[in-house]
């Protein structure tokens, strides 16, 4: 709907997690066996691949939501608290050493939460709210592993990515309930100004991008402006698109 409302036409559906490995994941992972994991907001999308094929795909309904919820729940908070406080505990490295240099405690306001004006444990918040809600994420993943009966076929281990793969804590519960080499993929080999998308939130679009340009080379884009009455046919739109996929052909390799 949102894309018909700008005017342009979806001429195919390509998968998350199928993006996602696009962005981030390396060719001899692929040929060597591997997990990806793409925890989004409401779903946590799995794709194994081995000898450079997606073998096995499923989707989980729990996501990074659902540590929202359990922050809010917990912590007496609103949504959109428990949000700005789950984001403050990102995984990033700025914000890890930040945080290290602090005491183990957080004061709410200085989150711009005023719901409760007071300091919150750290331990508190990792291990007794998000820990368990990890646990039971990544418990999930290891049943549909044994499920698809690929057990022990994936060494190059998991890689997580998707905005949930920041949350605190992630990788080392995916490494206890999995048992498997575990690290969290960004989007590579894409050069020019792109600091602000090197990162597991923008896995799927990068990886939608790189998709499009390897599947679709030569495809003109459909797009029609039924609102604007004549007005296509007074404008020529030649070399339009032509200069968009250039303009993104810049950020890549």
């Amino acid at each position: 709907k949102c894309v018909s409302e700008v005017g342009a036409n979806i001429d195919a559906l390509v998968f998350s997690g199928l993006a996602s490995a696009e962005a981030v994941l390396t060719d001899t992972e692929k040929e060597l066996g591997v997990v990806l994991l793409d925890i989004g907001g409401g779903t946590t999308s799995l794709v194994i691949f081995i000898e450079s094929a997606p073998v096995y795909t499923a989707v989980l309904p729990i996501g990074a939501k659902n540590i929202t919820n359990d922050l809010a729940i917990g912590l007496r908070l609103s949504l959109e608290g428990a949000e700005k406080l789950k984001l403050s505990l990102l995984e990033e490295p700025e914000k890890k050493k930040e945080r290290e240099a602090k005491e183990e405690e957080i004061d709410l306001a200085k989150l711009g939460i005023f719901e409760e004006s007071r300091k919150v444990s750290l331990k508190t918040i990792t291990e007794g709210i998000i820990k368990p809600r990890l646990d039971e994420i990544f418990g999930m993943v290891a049943l549909e592993i044994q499920k698809s009966g690929l057990v022990g076929l994936t060494p190059s281990g998991v890689v997580l990515t998707g905005g949930g793969a920041l949350t605190k804590g992630a990788v080392e519960a995916c490494k206890r309930s999995l048992s498997l080499p575990v690290r969290i993929g960004s989007p590579s080999e894409i050069s020019g100004l792109v600091d602000d998308i090197l990162s597991p939130i923008y896995a799927t679009s990068v990886g939608l991008l790189r998709y499009g340009f390897k599947n679709f080379e030569g495809y003109t884009p459909k797009i029609s402006l039924p609102k604007l009455g004549e007005f296509p046919k007074k404008v020529s739109f030649s070399g339009f698109f032509d200069k968009i996929k250039s303009f993104f052909q810049s950020f890549l390799p």
